[in-house]
């Protein structure tokens, strides 16, 4: 345990062997958790102590805050440690004080867990029979700011694969292959701007467009040019749509493009929003 306090932090005069006495107690308390000991951490609490758990749970008495230790500080540490940190001793009067604490839970080896998991417990201390005891407790969890999406290698490479399949699907006039990713739930705006609304309209709008004179002889040549993972198992893709490869490497413009939101569900994505739209050839208003 560390403490990044002094005496002088506190509005009223208090010894130092009390400050001391007191950033002792904070160490008793996080050795108490580290070797899970019920008994050594209800020690440290006055018999009419209220305790407000990180999770929120009110503890009033110090039959109530035993019941809730004894069930479950024992094995609550496996595979894990805990850092208190004192940041303030404040003396309200000669007996009573407050200690302020930050607390972080570690790996067994002290490692920063991923998302960090911390709280800000305040104990309120009230000495008694000469020995402090804490009279009120609460500890506030800090919820860590997001941090940036990662879109792994292997999710890319599946949703890349999921825009493959559809490019084959049409290539090869295969309804079965075109709707494979599409979700049950799906809803998809098609290039003449109809609102299709789950599988099974999806499947039916499908299999008559493939069936037409015109899709059924044509040809499609896909190129995906964003992925972004907006939030856990959730993307949003970009795909552009040429007629063959050969006129996208001349650098034409392309005919269609169209926006893909996917979602993973058991392990695999699938396609739950889709909107195409018709690129007006050059000259067109």
């Amino acid at each position: 345990m560390t403490a990044i306090t002094h005496p002088g932090a506190s509005p009223h005069p208090a010894p130092t062997s009390d400050h001391d006495r007191l950033v002792q107690l904070v160490a008793a308390l996080e050795r108490s958790q580290l070797t899970e000991d019920p008994e050594a951490f209800l020690a440290l609490f006055d018999p009419e102590a209220v305790w407000v758990t990180g999770g929120g749970r009110r503890l009033v008495g110090i039959d109530e805050i035993a019941a809730f230790t004894r069930m479950v500080l024992p094995g609550a540490m496996a595979d894990l440690s805990v850092r208190y940190i004192v940041r303030g001793v404040r003396f309200l009067t000669p007996d009573i004080a407050v200690t302020s604490v930050d607390q972080e839970y570690l790996s067994a080896d002290g490692a920063r867990l991923s998302p960090r998991q911390r709280g800000m417990p305040t104990y309120t201390w009230r000495r008694r029979g000469g020995e402090w005891l804490i009279v009120n407790g609460q500890n506030t969890g800090v919820v860590e700011e997001a941090g940036p999406l990662l879109l792994s290698e292997a999710d890319e490479a599946s949703l890349r694969e999921v825009i493959s399949t559809v490019e084959l699907g049409f290539n090869q006039n295969d309804a079965d292959l075109l709707l494979l990713d599409v979700a049950a739930d799906a809803h998809v705006v098609n290039a003449r701007g109809a609102v299709l609304r789950g599988r099974e309209a999806i499947d039916e709008a499908t299999r008559e467009g493939l069936a037409d004179a015109y899709l059924r002889d044509a040809t499609a040549h896909y190129r995906v040019s964003d992925i972004e993972l907006v939030a856990p198992g959730v993307a949003v893709l970009h795909k552009d749509a040429w007629s063959d490869a050969a006129a996208a490497d001349a650098g034409e413009p392309p005919e269609m493009n169209a926006l893909y939101v996917l979602v993973k569900r058991d392990g695999r994505w699938w396609i739950l929003r889709r909107q195409n739209t018709l690129v007006p050839s050059s000259g067109s208003v």
